[in-house]
C-alpha cells in the first residue's frame, strides 16, 4: 500500500515537472515569429501586375479595384522576439516598426508603426497576409502586404 502511494506521488511530481518544463514556461510563450513585408506600388497608370505578385494578384485586383498597375518594390523579412521591436526602411523613406506582443488566444498580437504617421496593434491569424495601404507613393499609393508566421 505504501509503495503504491509513493509511486502515485512520484508520478504526480513527474507530471508537474513535465508541465513546468513545457508549455507553461515564459520561454515557450515567447516563441519568435517571422514577418515578411512586401512593398507594392499601386497606381492608375497603365494596366499590369508584376509577376512577383502572382500569388496575391486576385486579392490586389479586388481589394484595390481603383488601381490597375501593381509593382513589387521590395521584400523584407524579420524575426521578432516578444516585446523587442524591429524597424525596416520603406521605399518612400518611412520607417516601419514591428513588435510581437504575444498571443491573444490563437491570434498573434502585432504592433505596427509607420514613422510618425500611425501606430496600432493588430490581431493576426498565423500564416495569413494582411494589407496596410494609403501611404502616398509617386503617382499612386504604397501597399504593404504583411505575412506573419510562427517560427
Amino acid at each position: 500500500m505504501k509503495t503504491k502511494r509513493v509511486l502515485i506521488q512520484m508520478l504526480l511530481l513527474l507530471g508537474v515537472v513535465f508541465v513546468g518544463l513545457t508549455g507553461f514556461t515564459p520561454e515557450a510563450a515567447a516563441e519568435d515569429i517571422s514577418v515578411t513585408v512586401r512593398s507594392i506600388a499601386a497606381s492608375k497608370d497603365g494596366k499590369s501586375v508584376d509577376p512577383k505578385l502572382n500569388d496575391i494578384k486576385g486579392t490586389l485586383n479586388v481589394t484595390f479595384a481603383g488601381y490597375t498597375n501593381f509593382k513589387q518594390l521590395g521584400v523584407r523579412s524579420v524575426s521578432l522576439a516578444q516585446g523587442k521591436p524591429k524597424s525596416v526602411g520603406l521605399p518612400n523613406n518611412d520607417k516601419l516598426t514591428l513588435t510581437f506582443n504575444g498571443y491573444a488566444g490563437d491570434l498573434v498580437k502585432l504592433g505596427l508603426g509607420i514613422s510618425d504617421k500611425m501606430n496600432t496593434t493588430l490581431r493576426v491569424s498565423p500564416g495569413s497576409t494582411f494589407f496596410q495601404a494609403g501611404l502616398r507613393y509617386k503617382s499612386g499609393i504604397m501597399i504593404l502586404a504583411i505575412t506573419v508566421k510562427p517560427k
